[in-house]
């Protein structure tokens, strides 16, 4: 078979992401999604709701476990693999194809992604699809083309509110080229652009019931910061980090090669090159700003880049040279994910972060007010435990150390700067916060009240009976656990060590409600401490 190749590519990474995934829980932003797969809804507060209709088409399926969310997101990810080969395929024939997929293979961002399930996987095919549809209405210009746009841009907008970017680059492609600029005129791209909007009205509709929050929220994070320039620098470090410097640097010489084809509006190297170039360009001018610097959000860019490398390698360079690059890609790859799983698991150095904010718990631990005060004093973040540790020596007495220097120190740790350990041992950290519960006469919880959403969700995929979560932080997004109800049923309130102090003063603000302490639960490896989390009981 001519595809085999192929086949054994997505095969080769299935199975690998595959067996990484036995070693890790999902994402805490994958399982917030999974809340609201479990409450279904027109849109909701940050992002339309496509991720979670997916999300529950999959656990329907499936069921609601933890592989099916996991084997669903490497799907999503094969399925977007799949699409840019099928449609490479078409435009320039298998080798081509072939080469655009180990490309994207050769990218952490396109492997990595696998581990979870997120917003933009969905929204990618269908901004994949509307990009071949775009090349196609080009080459052989017609109203089916246009409208059929018009029902996958509709959905991507049902995806990522940046679906816009598609139409807005569409427009400022006609206007680069004279020759098809009259193309403007043409109603039925318009008529493309209503049936995504009809597509469009349940997020239209959910939105005008609840005050317009999406879109001010939207808003607000794409023009708030005022630093100029404050997040260019991390978003052009990061992108190229993801999405492989390899690729980066040839996809600026591929345009150079495609010089004399860029001239023609309807050739397909032109469109991808606009609606590829384009999303970048904006992102980039964007983080000036200080506001908008996710670097995944390049995705867009790379798809194109590799698509266009592709075919364009086939012919600017020699076979070998080709053989080389991928490689080299590959193994970059795998070194950078083979790194960054391996101190996952087992760090390589220490560099956590250490800064006292909870004070309130080493008083209630028996630290005497005189040591407490000491403690105070220190406002700056040190990291690594020994530099930490060498700053309490020097600021304590040795009998203080020797008697408090342990509980000081694991309460010091700001274990959630430590984003990689967001995916290990959740599962354990149910179970132990299960068991805890039991030990004291509750055998049923109906919500999980934490201050930031991650926390919340993750326990109510880990606990039994799934409780629902209520974020303090963003209380607006709540659509599933309304404060009233939180009050008047058997709640919990679990916070992180570190960040305790704030964050009991952010329920008793919102809450105006008595907690009762339970007991606190540590979860660790042979190799590292993953979280300390105290457990309160909401009312009497």
């Amino acid at each position: 078979m001519k595809h085999t190749p192929a086949l054994a590519v997505l095969s080769v990474h299935f199975l690998i992401f595959y067996i990484i995934n036995q070693f890790l829980n999902p994402h805490p932003d994958m399982l917030d999604h999974w809340v609201w797969s479990r409450f279904l809804s027109l849109s909701y507060y940050e992002h339309p709701p496509m991720i979670a209709w997916l999300i529950r088409g999959i656990t329907v399926l499936g069921g609601q476990s933890e592989e099916v969310l996991e084997i669903g997101s490497q799907l999503v990810t094969l399925s977007i693999l799949t699409l840019i080969y099928v449609g490479t395929f078409f435009l320039y024939g298998r080798n081509a194809a072939l080469v655009t997929l180990l490309i994207l293979c050769s990218m952490p961002y396109f492997t990595l992604g696998s581990i979870f399930l997120h917003i933009t996987q969905p929204f990618l095919i269908f901004w994949i699809l509307s990009l071949f549809l775009l090349i196609r209405y080009h080459s052989q210009p017609g109203k089916k083309w246009l409208l059929l746009i018009g029902i996958v841009a509709g959905f991507g907008a049902l995806s990522k509110y940046i679906m816009l970017l598609f139409y807005i680059g569409l427009f400022l492609h006609l206007l680069l080229y004279r020759k098809i600029r009259r193309e403007i005129l043409n109603p039925w791209i318009y008529c493309a652009g209503i049936l995504s909007l009809v597509i469009f009205i349940p997020v239209i509709i959910w939105n005008a019931q609840h005050e317009w929050i999406s879109f001010h929220w939207q808003l607000e994070k794409g023009t708030s910061g005022s630093d100029f320039g404050e997040n260019t620098l991390a978003f052009t470090i990061g992108h190229l980090i993801l999405f492989s410097p390899i690729w980066a640097v040839l996809g600026a010489l591929s345009i150079w090669w495609l010089r004399d084809r860029l001239k023609d509006g309807r050739q397909a190297e032109s469109v991808i090159t606009v609606l590829s170039v384009f999303p970048l360009l904006f992102f980039t001018l964007m983080s000036f700003k200080g506001s908008i610097s996710d670097p995944h959000w390049a995705n867009l860019a790379y798809i194109g880049i590799a698509i266009l490398l592709g075919n364009e390698l086939l012919f600017q360079v020699k076979r070998r040279t080709i053989y080389i690059l991928i490689t080299s890609g590959l193994l970059i790859n795998a070194t950078l994910i083979g790194a960054v799983f391996i101190h996952t698991i087992s760090p390589f150095i220490d560099w956590m972060p250490h800064k006292l904010n909870n004070f309130q718990y080493l008083k209630q631990q028996g630290l005497p007010d005189k040591t407490i005060s000491k403690l105070k004093k220190i406002d700056e973040r040190f990291y690594s435990s020994e530099k930490y540790i060498r700053h309490l020596k020097d600021l304590l007495t040795a009998e203080e150390f020797h008697t408090h220097g342990e509980l000081i120190q694991k309460s010091a740790m700001d274990l959630s700067a430590e984003r990689l350990t967001r995916i290990l041992k959740w599962d354990r950290t149910g179970k132990q916060i299960q068991n805890l519960l039991e030990q004291n006469g509750f055998a049923h919880v109906s919500y999980v009240v934490s201050r930031e959403y991650q926390l919340s969700s993750a326990l109510s995929f880990y606990l039994p009976d799934s409780p629902w979560p209520h974020s303090i932080e963003k209380p607006e997004r709540n659509l599933w656990s309304p404060i009233e109800k939180v009050k008047n049923e058997q709640s919990i309130f679990v916070c992180e060590l570190q960040e305790c102090q704030g964050a009991l003063e952010d329920f008793y603000q919102r809450f105006k409600m008595n907690l009762n302490y339970i007991g606190e639960v540590e979860t660790s490896t042979k190799k590292r401490l993953i979280r300390i989390l105290q457990v309160y009981s909401i009312g009497n």
